[in-house]
């Protein structure tokens, strides 16, 4: 039987049962109700009338004796309560319920036909007192009695027959009351026993089914499920112990392939060119290292991260576990100097959290990687140095030809003619060009050497407050509203005054060069962790996201410069500048929507709030 005809027979019973306990439910609430109709319907109407009826007989003898005594009664009183007493016994007689209640009922009609005919003689005032005094006691007052008598007799018939059939009501109400708690407690108990058997059949199977489930979640592949019956769970326990064992045959070959790859990848990884090393994120120990870390570093395998004197790699390791971002060092650009054999070689080395992209409490590893950036590092010291001596040789020749320039311009050698003087101040403007470009040239070599700074530590309001006071005149002038504002937070910052006037001349001078009149420029500093985080905001034209990729780049220029605003090392100059201070730089634009540069600058340890 499998689970569908399992579930269909219990509920089948159940329905049966259910079924077979309503029409019982029924049949005495059938009982019942018919036990309550003979009370309500049959007897209650005669004990009615009989009431109806003896109080009519009381009213007729209290006026008899009120006429006795010499009072009159009202008009047609004894009229009114006549029809009513045969109004009433009419309904009585078409209302015979019990057997001897009709005998009764007819005898009492008689003697109300009786009672009636005497009451003239008792009520007739033309008749003497004592003559009706007599009729009443000898005749009326007599029949008076038997009529109550009689209809007592009724009355209490019906009476009788209403506590009988009220007993009956109780009596079917307790047994219907017992029956349905016999039903009930049957049900329940039929019920709570189609569950256990359920658990049994179904439950039970399908929790050996949970924890199978579950050791195999955990690696355990030798189980196998008890797979006798022949229902549902049967087949499901024989595909079950079908896929364990497939589980356990692909396990046994994936272990194989994957302790091959294990040591392929590691001979692999240990051949690399690059020194590189694998450390673990908890117990801070190198589980896997190249050669040549191994070789040139002392990275070897084991090794916890403690037991190295190096400053740098602590320092990106710590990183990485805090942040969970790729992590360089802070000092001297990153790049550090190792001697191999002899040879001077500079590696950067670049810490990596592993897996990349998991969330901090997902990190497994970090990756320590020396990229060698000795040819980089020499080509940029060559380049340093051919602009150093280019610049210094094309500056002396300049600076003769520009004082020349100056004495024809004197006419100190004579008078020279309007076109003469044309081409001289084309030569002197000119030269000027030349030479702000061999000075951006040279503030670019020194701005790129950090070790050449000397540096003071300065409030971060004075710094916003001498930027405002160069450049408040020029702002009027263009009608552009120039403001600061700095945080009470705010730590001083070391910095090389002239270098960092510098950056904050060029950013505002370009703000007020791409601002048109109406605009305003903010200057702001503001506290940000163990640096200060400086901003020069415009509501200028704006720039693209083609423009804002290049625009730190040497002799970069966007579109629709002139010519006369310089050949583009302005912004490289500022990003070495803040670079060469510790600190980053970054912009953010929209074309039509201004702009903003943030750069940030560290502050003096311990430094007091100084803005």
């Amino acid at each position: 039987m499998n689970i569908r005809q399992k579930f269909l027979t219990g509920f089948g019973i159940l329905l049966a049962g259910i079924a077979i306990f309503g029409v019982m439910m029924l049949r005495q609430v059938d009982k019942l109700g018919r036990a309550v109709d003979v009370i309500m319907r049959e007897n209650y109407q005669s004990v009615i009338i009989c009431q109806n009826v003896n109080e009519a007989l009381e009213r007729i003898d209290s006026g008899l004796l009120l006429s006795l005594s010499g009072q009159s009664a009202e008009p047609n009183f004894f009229t009114m309560q006549i029809d009513r007493i045969n109004r009433e016994w009419q309904a009585e007689l078409h209302n015979i319920t019990l057997p001897t209640e009709g005998e009764r009922a007819e005898k009492v009609a008689k003697l109300l036909s009786e009672y009636i005919e005497l009451l003239p003689r008792v009520n007739n005032p033309n008749t003497s007192t004592d003559e009706r005094v007599a009729n009443y006691r000898e005749k009326v007052f007599p029949l008076f009695a038997g009529l109550k008598k009689e209809i007592g007799g009724i009355l209490t018939l019906n009476q009788q027959n209403m506590i009988e059939a009220k007993n009956l009501a109780a009596a079917e109400a307790n047994r219907l009351h017992r029956q349905g708690i016999i039903l009930l407690v049957g049900c329940v108990v039929f019920v709570i026993a189609f569950l256990l058997l359920l658990t049994s059949l179904i439950q039970k199977p399908l929790q050996k089914l949970i924890g199978m489930t579950n050791e195999i979640a955990n690696g355990n592949l030798s189980l196998t499920l008890d797979s006798r019956s022949n229902d549902e769970i049967g087949q499901l326990s024989r595909s079950f112990n079908s896929m364990a064992i497939a589980l356990r045959n692909a396990q046994n070959q994936l272990i194989g392939r994957l302790h091959r790859s294990e040591q392929m990848n590691k001979d692999v990884f240990s051949e690399l060119p690059t020194p590189i090393a694998v450390f673990d994120i908890g117990s801070e120990r190198i589980e896997l290292a190249t050669q040549s870390a191994r070789q040139y570093f002392g990275l070897e395998e084991g090794r916890k991260l403690d037991e190295f004197s190096c400053e740098w790699l602590p320092e990106i390791f710590k990183r990485v576990r805090q942040n969970g971002v790729i992590s360089i060092s802070s000092k001297n650009d990153g790049v550090i100097q190792h001697f191999i054999d002899g040879k001077e070689f500079f590696f950067q080395p670049m810490a990596v959290p592993l897996p990349a992209g998991a969330q901090l409490e997902q990190l497994t590893g970090v990756v320590v990687i020396l990229k060698d950036v000795t040819m980089a590092h020499e080509q940029q010291e060559l380049k340093r140095s051919v602009i150093s001596t280019v610049s210094h040789q094309l500056k002396t020749p300049l600076t003769s030809l520009q004082m020349s320039i100056y004495l024809l311009l004197e006419e100190r050698c004579g008078a020279l003619t309007p076109e003469q003087l044309d081409l001289v101040m084309a030569m002197r403007d000119d030269s000027q060009r030349l030479t702000d470009i061999i000075g951006d040239l040279l503030d670019l070599n020194k701005s790129s050497k950090s070790g050449a700074l000397v540096t003071e530590p300065h409030a971060p309001n004075e710094l916003l407050l001498m930027a405002r006071d160069r450049f408040q005149a020029e702002c009027q002038e263009h009608s552009i509203t120039l403001e600061t504002e700095c945080d009470p937070l705010a730590s001083a910052v070391p910095v090389a005054l002239n270098r960092i006037n510098y950056a904050f001349d060029n950013l505002i001078g370009n703000a007020i060069r791409f601002t048109k009149p109406g605009g305003k420029i903010r200057l702001t500093a503001k506290a940000a962790g163990n640096a200060v985080e400086f901003t020069v905001a415009d509501t200028g034209c704006g720039m693209s996201g083609e423009v804002l990729k290049h625009l730190f780049e040497p002799f970069y220029r966007g579109p629709g410069q002139d010519t006369a605003s310089g050949v583009g090392l302005g912004l490289a100059i500022v990003k070495e500048i803040i670079i060469a201070h510790g600190g980053d730089i970054k912009v953010e634009s929209e074309v039509d929507s201004g702009t903003v540069f943030t750069f940030t600058l560290p502050v003096v340890q311990g430094g007091e709030k100084t803005c």
